[in-house]
């Protein structure tokens, strides 16, 4: 009894330590899950590459191109079997002379077999084909990393414009707040009439829905940023905000190289390339079809009447398979012109590509100057607005006139400041779309 007691009371123990440990790591979880995360635009990359479900898909297309491949690439090489069967027949041979009838028997085969195409255009060019298609998905999905990357990086900088935009309205409520109280004291004193007060209040109401509006696009961006990440939507998310706080003047052309050297990076244009190849290979194989096809073939084994029996007799077969088409009603010829046009329709493709690419690519050089030169503009209308915006508001005290030149003052200073934010977020936007333009959005801060 006293053993039994001791037993149960070590598993009981055992068992509370297990759960205690289970506990604690899941607290710990919790603890780590609520904890805020910290992205800077490096980390978005590295999420966006290894998290992201739309390329975490696409992912496995390549592979099944890879595998695809290999299969055309086992039509190509030797093939073995073996077989064994166990049959009971009869037959019957007539002639003019007399009839035979000869009795059912028993009949067991067992074959290994082996086959090897010597020369066989079709399935060469089945292989070579599955090949380019392999380099093709392997382009797609760069094509594909590059968008989704896009897309997260400009979601990035909305996040970052929104959350800035919402301090701006804070500070544009905190100046109403500021000018109602003024034209209150103003009131009271007898220097004001109740228009003011009743315009200042008309404008701090104003900026509230503007602060409201702005607080849901804030909301707005991050759910979309963290859907694209594959994050937990209530989890917090901060992000490094460098990139506003600080632009970097547009990048030298010359670390990069000449336009050439740039756009021929562009996976699109390697993936388009390849398949123009594709279509080139195509039309050859088509024109292949007319050459005949060689064949090795060849089995051994053994036959009896029945397996096992020990009366087992060895035989046979090898030989030489050669076919060619003599008439196909046409069908290879069509094949070709198909073949042809698709040719001409890649190469039109591939000519309204490079178009598009040199378009895009000098575009963004002209936005990234010309943006950037904004900034610096918008950043002296700031300045000269808070300016404004003091004398204004030094004239209202002092009872010069109303506070319709303030209101005015404070609108022109929230534009200011607003025009200034949009600037560096279209700076980042043409920074976005260079990065893009050479196909490497992962330098979009270089």
């Amino acid at each position: 009894m006293y053993r039994e007691d001791k037993t149960f009371a070590i598993l009981f123990t055992l068992c509370l330590s297990l759960l205690s440990v289970s506990l604690m790591g899941q607290v710990a979880d919790s603890a780590i899950a609520s904890e805020p995360l910290h992205l800077s635009v490096d980390d978005v990359i590295e999420r966006v590459k290894g998290q992201n479900l739309q390329l975490l898909m696409n992912q496995e297309s390549v592979r099944r191109a890879l595998e695809q491949s290999y299969q055309r690439r086992a039509a190509l090489l030797p093939q073995f079997s073996v077989n064994a069967q166990q049959s009971r027949q009869q037959t019957a041979y007539a002639s003019s002379s007399s009839n035979l009838d000869i009795p059912p028997y028993n009949l067991f085969t067992s074959r290994i077999e082996a086959s090897l195409p010597v020369f066989d255009t079709q399935r060469y060019a089945d292989f070579k084909i599955a090949q380019l298609n392999y380099a093709i998905e392997q382009m797609d999905y760069a094509v594909a990393t590059q968008d989704i990357l896009e897309q997260a990086i400009l979601l990035y900088f909305t996040q970052l414009r929104d959350v800035r935009s919402v301090e701006i309205a804070e500070g544009n409520i905190e100046r109403e707040q500021t000018l109602l109280d003024l034209a209150r004291q103003q009131y009271d004193a007898g220097s004001a009439v109740k228009i003011d007060v009743t315009r200042a209040e008309v404008r701090l109401a104003t900026e509230r829905r503007t602060l409201m509006e702005a607080e849901i696009a804030v909301e707005e961006s991050m759910l979309e940023l963290k859907a694209l990440l594959d994050l937990d939507l209530d989890r917090e998310l901060r992000l490094d905000r460098g990139i506003i706080e600080g632009a970097k003047a547009p990048p030298s052309l010359k670390r990069y190289g000449s336009q050439e050297v740039l756009t021929e990076l562009r996976p699109e244009l390697q993936s388009q390339q390849k398949v123009l190849r594709q279509a080139e290979l195509a039309r050859k194989a088509a024109g292949w079809q007319r050459l005949p096809t060689l064949e090795l073939f060849a089995n051994w084994g053994y036959d009896s009447n029945h397996a096992l029996d020990g009366d087992e007799g060895e035989a046979w077969l090898f030989g030489l398979r050669a076919t060619m088409p003599l008439w196909e009603g046409g069908r290879i010829a069509a094949e070709k012109r198909e073949a042809a046009a698709a040719v001409r329709q890649n190469e039109y493709q591939m000519r309204d590509l490079r178009n598009r690419i040199e378009r895009e690519f000098k575009f963004s050089l002209l936005a990234m100057d010309s943006r950037y030169a904004q900034i610096e503009i918008a950043r002296d209308e700031v300045r000269l607005g808070r300016d404004e915006v003091e004398q204004a508001s030094e004239r209202y005290r002092e009872g010069l006139g109303d506070n319709r030149e303030l209101i005015d003052a404070q609108i022109r200073l929230a534009d200011a400041e607003r025009s200034h934010l949009n600037a560096i977020y279209l700076y980042g936007l043409s920074r976005l779309a260079f990065a893009r333009s050479i196909g490497s959005v992962e330098h979009v801060l270089d």
